[in-house]
């Protein structure tokens, strides 16, 4: 393996296709469509699944995580919609049925952008894990809303690249080759989002779990520092998948939007 190599498997998803059954429910009552979205640094053009659940003008777009899918927000679809809210998720490039092999915060930032131009523009924008670092560079880069909800959002990219490396017991100097691929594709700028979110205006609340297992509270704690008029809830016992069918959570996101 060479470092271009091991970018590729770094950056690319396990892909989850089989659905719950709440899942499936979910996705039977969605307007389906197909978006294409110019190619990136990652895919050439990719087809971008999107979901609609009603039509009305308070709109919440929402971006799932690395190896997730949109079908995951099963809860919160159900319950923004019982609210009067209409919903609008999509699965990035490389997840759930959108097309692609490889995928990033850019990526999922790009199909975002392009999702608002379909279905927008979205009065709040709820994103989970790696779709909050895409949500993030997509907000830098022009998306609006009103408000913002992070799910224990990643922060920083690059503890996620030494913890691959570390996973895969690259030899030093794999890893050195490896790091400088990496940061001569993707800018700081958009590896780090409390960079961005100093620039934000935006009110957010973020949800995240201090014993997260699967990405430190140091993340969430980091953007709500960074990000003016943030606020970081602890969300005790709601784990990092488990935190997009926290009851706790959803309400407390509800009455955020409301």
């Amino acid at each position: 393996m060479d470092a271009a190599e091991a970018l590729q498997e770094f950056l690319r998803p396990q892909r989850v296709l089989r659905n719950l059954k709440r899942e499936e429910a979910i996705l039977e009552q969605a307007e389906v469509s197909r978006i294409l979205i110019a190619p990136g640094t990652e895919n050439e053009e990719e087809d971008i699944a999107a979901y609609r659940w009603g039509d009305g003008e308070r709109r919440v777009l929402l971006v799932h995580g690395w190896a997730g899918k949109a079908a995951q927000f099963f809860a919160f679809t159900a319950a923004l919609r019982e609210r009067g809210f209409s919903v609008v998720a999509f699965d990035a490039p490389a997840h759930g049925n959108s097309s692609g092999v490889f995928a990033s915060g850019p990526a999922f930032a790009r199909a975002a952008r392009m999702v608002d131009e379909r279905y927008g523009p979205f009065y709040g924008v709820v994103a989970h894990s790696l779709g909050a670092a895409g949500a993030a560079i997509a907000l830098a880069q022009g998306l609006k809303a009103q408000r913002v909800v992070l799910l224990a959002p990643v922060a920083f990219v690059e503890p996620l690249l030494e913890m691959f490396i570390k996973l895969r017991e690259l030899p030093d100097p794999l890893a050195a080759a490896l790091r400088e691929r990496f940061a001569a594709r993707y800018s700081a700028g958009i590896i780090s989002v409390p960079l961005l979110a100093k620039a934000f205006q935006i009110p957010a609340l973020i949800f995240h779990d201090p014993d997260d297992g699967d990405l430190p509270f140091r993340h969430g704690e980091s953007i709500a520092q960074a990000w003016t008029g943030a606020k970081l809830v602890p969300a005790s016992g709601a784990g990092h998948w488990r935190i997009l069918r926290d009851q706790t959570v959803i309400e407390g996101t509800i009455a955020f939007f409301a």
